[in-house]
């Protein structure tokens, strides 16, 4: 990892944002927003000069103020537990956002986040590979790796099992699912897995066409493969279908590096279909019409909708707890969301949660255009981001990511960083008098 680190190493949080931004993939669920949070009180006992005053820009405006929809909701939510769990989730990986919107102050700091967000995709890619080379060696050890937590994972469930019923009534399970075939790296199952490795694709991408010496450059292409590796071994159809839309998104950066990309697309599909054939075989299931988890989906999606149909501006209330009790009592569909974070936020908060959130999408997209427009550097930054970004929306199309730590960490935090650099670039722009 030499040399991947800013020079400016007596900058304590310098050095700890792009670490943090490694580490978030790689530590268990429930210790990952902890050190982002550490550099979120960091970013806040920093004494700002007037001219650098904190301040959330419109897209931090724009989450504030869809989190504050959804204290609206728990108002007439009918699970207060469930209610304060969700709005307490988003203010906490709110934190993410301001964090890196205000610690990734200059391009030295962007570069080392994003070459640390490359091999934090290659490391847990690595480790999901791992875990099903050993499943084939031995299946009972392997369940003692995967999930590569699964030791504090055991100690969770027992602390869970001391709390109160009315507290563990609300949650949607009070133990883990065990995925023996399917890895799950660092991460609680292999959905949230795969959608986070989807994210981070872009940023290993970046590693590989963006870095200035050759090592980095071939350090960059090892990650990008384990992480293509580590979404095969997940064995999630959407995400294998939506990390190929991320590699055509990232073809923006266009020139040679687009061909590179092409190149490095193809050779990871042949890897695919040669090592992985069960990967394959999975997507073809899809149009088999015998589909298990397609045919759950329909009728989870059938009474979601009936749902929205039902209370179609305000929704139901913040919190999972409302959907899943009308799914599994009204419907009788035994699944705990609407495997779909559009639908959801339209189930839980009506059209209005819909729009504000999609809101935040719209502020985000406009600020990459401006970046994208700017070339260089600029470019660079604002095709990763997007990709990345890209990558989250189209895992939340056949999951739901607001239920996942990790994921909806990883959102804020790349939307921060997106906020910090299209500042950085705004502010070079008017320092120049204009010129781009």
């Amino acid at each position: 990892m030499t040399n991947l680190l800013p020079a400016n190493r007596t900058n304590k949080l310098v050095a700890f944002t792009p670490i943090a931004f490694m580490l978030a993939a790689l530590l268990p669920d429930y210790f990952a927003p902890v050190i982002t949070f550490i550099g979120f009180v960091s970013v806040l006992r920093k004494k700002f000069t007037p001219a650098n005053q904190p301040h959330f820009g419109t897209l931090g405006i724009s989450i504030i103020i869809y989190i504050a929809w959804m204290v609206i909701g728990a108002f007439y939510s009918s699970s207060a537990v469930s209610s304060l769990a969700s709005i307490g989730l988003w203010l906490l990986v709110f934190t993410n956002y301001y964090f890196y919107s205000k610690a990734a102050v200059n391009e030295e700091i962007v570069d080392s986040v994003m070459y640390l967000g490359g091999i934090s995709a290659g490391v847990s890619g690595a480790i999901g590979i791992g875990q099903m080379v050993l499943y084939h060696i031995d299946k009972d050890l392997s369940r003692l790796f995967n999930p590569f937590w699964h030791f504090i994972n055991v100690i969770v469930e027992k602390i869970v099992a001391l709390l109160p019923e009315v507290i563990t009534a609300k949650m949607p399970s009070t133990t883990f699912h065990s995925f023996d075939t399917r890895a799950c790296s660092t991460f609680t199952n292999p959905l949230f897995f795969a959608a986070v490795e989807v994210m981070l694709l872009p940023f290993a991408a970046y590693l590989f066409l963006c870095a200035p010496t050759r090592k980095k450059r071939l350090l960059g292409l090892l990650c990008f493969m384990l992480a293509a590796g580590g979404i095969a071994v997940s064995y999630s159809r959407g995400p294998y279908i939506f990390a190929v839309l991320v590699c055509i998104i990232l073809l923006l950066h266009g020139g040679k590096k687009a061909l590179k990309l092409m190149g490095l697309g193809a050779g990871a599909l042949g890897v695919v279909m040669i090592f992985a054939s069960g990967t394959v075989k999975r997507i073809f299931t899809l149009i088999s019409g015998t589909d298990v988890s397609v045919n759950t989906r329909v009728a989870l999606w059938d009474g979601i909708f009936d749902m929205i149909h039902n209370k179609p501006i305000f929704g139901h209330g913040t919190g999972f707890d409302n959907v899943r009790q009308q799914l599994h009592n009204v419907y009788g569909v035994k699944q705990p969301h609407a495997h779909n974070i559009l639908l959801e936020a339209w189930a839980e908060n009506g059209i209005i949660g819909v729009i504000l959130f999609v809101a935040i999408l719209v502020v985000f997209f406009i600020n990459m255009v401006n970046l994208f427009r700017k070339k260089g550097k600029a470019r660079e930054y604002s095709v990763t981001l997007f990709a990345s970004v890209a990558g989250f929306v189209l895992c939340g199309m056949t999951d739901c990511l607001f239920y996942g730590i990790k994921p909806l960490q990883y959102f804020m935090m790349i939307l921060g960083l997106s906020q910090a650099v299209y500042l950085l670039y705004n502010n070079k722009t008017a320092s120049d008098g204009g010129k781009q």
